[in-house]
């Protein structure tokens, strides 16, 4: 029997119970980026929350059907596009390209569909006149608007009263809509814009229009999680369901989920604020698995500040999970048999926590228990047959449910190891990190041979390196350079 999942349902405000449509079966939608310019780490983590979800279902043994858009059709596109002189499409397109680059450096697993606003016209155009024909879309002048006081639960969402609602949609106030509030379905064409042909001539969607038809097309009228950043619940998401269900005329989504800000000091990280990280320039410096560790080890509803030392906290962990994983693989399977009651079930525990409105980092507190015991336990010998079996499983889940255990154990040391440096200011000098790890090891196997002599011997040496040697109760030690 498959885990029942708790998740904080915000159409809700509450946990409660996610009931698949299908029964083993989730069906699962995330509002993916739009594709102007290199992402930011605060895009990346609604990237990384997206993948976790999808992670998380897959490893408590759900069938998933999980949809990931690109929006490529958009304001901030055509304006960029004019600004470098090239065509709105094929900027969109690079930009694509770009992200699919950044998500493979954060590991994720590839959705089920990717769709793209400009493959979807047919649909779209389809919903719009559904729209219409229901009596929620009126014409002007070639525009398409969506008739808001029409539907009745708007802003039941966002929790909004329709008549007090600050308009941060995308495109300005039109004087021939029925209500201040209506929002574009859409846009009549203008040169050097993208247009499709329509019932209501050339032209291209509004934004909030694209996402509705592309979750329809690949998931259905109903389906049962969507997900994105808390800053598209109000309009994007609550402009959502009044088309879809007005279009449908049925139950758009079962529940409602939203991770919050990454803040770069006491406001959020975006590129219309100016305190933008790239992921791209991110990961050359530090590497994608330092990333991918600093914001999957936050619960999605907890807002992350970016400072040094969350950095600094997700390269020690890093570091943690890759020395025990390098000396796991390296000892291999051996005759010591142990007492296992501190890691029985571990495996059952993480699922819980996962299970638990997505809580990597409790589950995450289950896996480092894991990693304690078996330093303590295997300091010199390695374990039976059947404690390395069960050791294996809690990484194999560990690995597949948060995508936080790389197998390339010595090149992510060797990442984690040049982002100390660079954190530090020495400017990640490979060479240095590969001579400071080479130490670090020789140190460790005169300690485990008792040559105290020769491990202070090689103290000094890394002190002359300016790094400073901290031994842990565990028998494992961690490196960082003196400040």
């Amino acid at each position: 029997m498959l885990p029942i999942v708790q998740v904080f349902n915000n159409l809700h405000r509450a946990k409660e119970e996610l009931k698949p449509m299908t029964p083993g079966q989730i069906k699962f939608y995330s509002c993916g980026p739009t594709t102007y310019d290199f992402l930011h780490v605060g895009n990346a983590r609604a990237l990384v929350v997206g993948d976790l979800i999808h992670r998380i279902f897959k490893a408590l043994g759900y069938q998933v059907t999980f949809v990931r858009n690109f929006t490529d059709v958009d304001d901030k596109i055509i304006d960029r596009a004019h600004e470098l002189k090239v065509d709105p499409l094929v900027h969109s397109q690079k930009y694509v390209d770009e992200c699919l680059k950044d998500m493979d450096s954060l590991n994720m697993l590839p959705a089920t569909h990717t769709p793209k606003v400009s493959d979807t016209m047919p649909e779209i155009i389809a919903m719009i006149e559904d729209l219409i024909k229901n009596g929620y879309g009126y014409v002007v002048n070639g525009e398409v608007l969506y008739n808001v006081p029409k539907f009745t639960e708007y802003g039941k969402l966002s929790k909004k009263d329709l008549e007090s609602l600050q308009h941060g949609i995308r495109v300005e106030v039109d004087q021939h809509k029925h209500h201040p509030s209506d929002f574009v379905l859409w846009k009549p064409a203008k040169a050097g814009e993208p247009s499709w042909e329509s019932p209501w001539g050339k032209g291209r969607p509004g934004w909030h229009i694209e996402c509705s038809a592309m979750s329809k097309k690949f998931l259905g009228k109903t389906f049962d999680l969507h997900h994105g950043g808390v800053d598209l619940m109000f309009p994007h998401h609550e402009n959502e369901i009044a088309q879809s269900e007005a279009a449908n005329q049925c139950e758009f989504v079962h529940a409602w989920v939203h991770n919050e800000f990454l803040n770069f000091g006491s406001e959020k990280m975006s590129k219309s604020l100016g305190n933008v990280v790239t992921i791209r320039k991110f990961v050359e410096t530090y590497g994608g698995k330092i990333l991918r560790q600093l914001l999957a080890s936050v619960h999605y509803r907890s807002k992350l500040d970016w400072n040094e030392e969350v950095i600094e906290r997700a390269i020690s962990d890093v570091e943690r999970i890759h020395d025990f994983y390098l000396k796991f693989e390296k000892q291999g399977i051996g005759t010591l048999k142990v007492d296992t009651k501190e890691i029985e079930g571990v495996v059952a525990k993480m699922k819980e926590e996962l299970a638990n409105d997505f809580n990597t980092p409790g589950a995450l507190s289950h896996f480092f228990s894991t990693i304690r015991f078996y330093n303590r336990e295997f300091k010199d010998q390695a374990p039976s047959p059947e404690i390395h079996q069960m050791i294996q499983e809690i990484i194999e889940f560990t690995s597949l449910a948060t995508g936080l255990v790389h197998h390339d154990a010595h090149a992510t040391l060797e990442e984690a190891r040049t982002a100390r440096g660079i954190i530090a200011g020495k400017g990640g000098d490979n060479d240095q990190s590969v001579q400071i790890e080479a130490l670090i090891i020789e140190r460790r196997e005169a300690r485990a041979n008792k040559n105290w002599a020769a491990a202070d011997k090689v103290r000094d040496q890394l002190k002359a390196l300016g790094v400073v040697v901290k031994d842990n109760p565990d028998g494992t030690a961690t490196w960082s350079y003196e400040k």
